[in-house]
């Protein structure tokens, strides 16, 4: 997966570089989501903003987490638990004020590799993978106005193609029609 990103963020880069007027900024940024690693996984995010975009970012993350119970467990999931695989996403950003603090909107394209288990059944699991679109929205704040930033993001997902059942043994695992996400990103950008 990160060879992946990798290679998108390369081509990406390549093209816009060569596509740029000569005075023209281009700002690359890197995030963590601090979410992931408190819950036993990762989550990191690269991406490039280009001044022919007019304010959008695009960006690649690669993210893998234990969904907390209380959150895998909402409408009537009881006794479940669901783990994100290593997974990724393409995100596009709109930034009112590119660089400074305001307001973000846009949306990702989520590939999940999701995992269920089921405490009647140990030992037992199912996988599956997803395509999920989200919407997002968030704020961007530069406490230090140093190219640190923090950016608090909301988002609602849905699935459009599932590969896989989320059944373990005779449990079935209700999916949510639309999940929602909060988190808190740390990034930093570098306008070359």
């Amino acid at each position: 997966m990160i060879a992946w990103v990798t290679s998108v963020l390369r081509a990406l880069a390549i093209v816009m570089l060569l596509a740029a007027p000569a005075a023209a900024e281009v700002t690359l940024h890197a995030e963590v989501d601090p979410l992931p690693f408190v819950n036993g996984g990762y989550g990191a995010q690269v991406g490039i903003r280009h001044p022919a975009l007019r304010g959008l970012r695009i960006a690649a993350a690669s993210f893998a987490l234990h969904v907390p119970d209380v959150l895998s467990q909402i409408g009537g999931n009881d006794d479940f638990d669901q783990r994100v695989r290593p997974s990724g996403a393409l995100y596009v950003l709109y930034y009112f004020r590119p660089g400074r603090d305001g307001w973000v909107v846009g949306g990702s394209l989520r590939y999940l590799r999701l995992r269920y288990e089921h405490d009647d059944v140990p030992g037992m699991r199912a996988d599956t993978s997803e395509l999920s679109p989200e919407l997002i929205v968030g704020y961007q704040w530069h406490p230090f106005k140093n190219g640190f930033y923090l950016q608090p993001w909301f988002a609602l997902g849905v699935t459009l193609v599932r590969d896989g059942d989320p059944i373990v043994g005779d449990r079935e695992y209700e999916p949510l029609p639309v999940s929602p996400f909060f988190t808190v990103n740390i990034g930093y950008e570098h306008t070359l």
